[in-house]
């Protein structure tokens, strides 16, 4: 396997992590896996004061939102494992309609049918 192959699937690795109830779940099962536990959208919002992109991790186990962003230098000096978290918060109507058609579609989403939901 080349440096650049195994550089990409260690970061497919890293674990996003629900704030509310602790659900864990690494990047490749919530990109590729009809099982996830945990979605999550490229529609970030930008922080006006450095523009840092920050997404919304939506946890099918407890219906909450977590905002996070990348941080594998941990500048912040507040990353877990290279990820930064932001606010919890109870899905809202502005999200629910985000996150609609793929919670309720995943294998349109290109998951994989081999798994059972």
């Amino acid at each position: 396997m080349g440096g650049l192959k195994r550089r990409k699937m260690k970061k497919l690795k890293k674990k996003l992590i629900c704030k509310n109830c602790e659900t864990t779940e690494t990047l490749e099962n919530v990109f590729y896996s009809a099982v996830t536990r945990i979605l999550t959208l490229q529609i970030p919002r930008m922080r006006k004061k450095d523009g840092l992109h920050i997404y919304p991790l939506y946890c099918l186990n407890c219906d909450y939102i977590t905002e996070w962003a990348a941080d594998p230098f941990n500048v912040s000096g507040n990353a877990i494992e290279g990820i930064e978290y932001f606010k919890t918060f109870k899905i809202n109507n502005k999200y629910k309609k985000f996150f609609y058609y793929t919670k309720n579609n995943l294998l349109n989403r290109g998951y994989t049918k081999t798994e059972y939901i």
